[in-house]
């Protein structure tokens, strides 16, 4: 009997709920979501915390406060703001449906398995459970790496349009996307 199958399929519930990336960590799932080392979500709000700049802030609707002081924008800014936001909500979103899918994916292992180890199942059946298994979280994880994108385009056009942003221009870089990708397709 081979359960060489399962701490995988585990291992790989465990990290879709909490991902990591070298300093970037992701957390989601309690009052304040991490993204990563320089983005937190709280209520609706994203904080950017770089090195040297004060925090920065943007709600929902797309306003951008710095160290509690509102910025001026014009509408087109407004509403790279807003999608920025709504990138790093949809994030938090995807991660805890990535989490649910975990839990299901580990349940199904288990259960394959158990039909391993009564007879009902041969070892090949029992794999390829497993394997069908874990298609469903990578197709979650996916979805956060595609948020991720979208707040780092966002994040490159807010700071070519908006001075203001332009500390925080590196709070998600290209390796942290493509990092995201590489362990997705695992």
């Amino acid at each position: 009997m081979s359960f060489r199958y399962l701490p995988c399929v585990l291992a790989l519930a465990v990290l879709t709920s909490a991902c990591s990336s070298d300093n970037d960590v992701q957390v989601f799932g309690g009052d304040t979501d991490v993204i990563n080392s320089h983005i937190t979500l709280n209520d609706g709000h994203v904080t950017i915390k770089m090195p040297g700049a004060p925090n920065a802030t943007i709600d929902q609707n797309g306003q951008l406060a710095i160290d509690g002081h509102d910025v001026a924008v014009n509408d087109a800014q407004r509403a790279l703001l807003q999608r920025y936001n709504g990138a790093a909500r949809q994030t938090r979103e995807h991660a805890l449906e990535a989490g649910k899918a975990g839990v299901a994916t580990a349940s199904k292992a288990l259960g394959a398995v158990a039909g391993k180890m009564t007879g009902a199942d041969t070892a090949e059946q029992t794999k390829q459970k497993a394997e069908d298994a874990s298609k469903d979280i990578l197709q979650a994880a996916t979805k956060i790496c595609d948020d991720m994108a979208e707040m780092k385009t966002a994040q490159d056009q807010l700071a070519v349009e908006l001075d203001a942003f332009k500390p925080y221009a590196t709070a998600l870089n290209d390796e942290s996307v493509a990092k995201c990708r590489k362990d997705t397709k695992r």
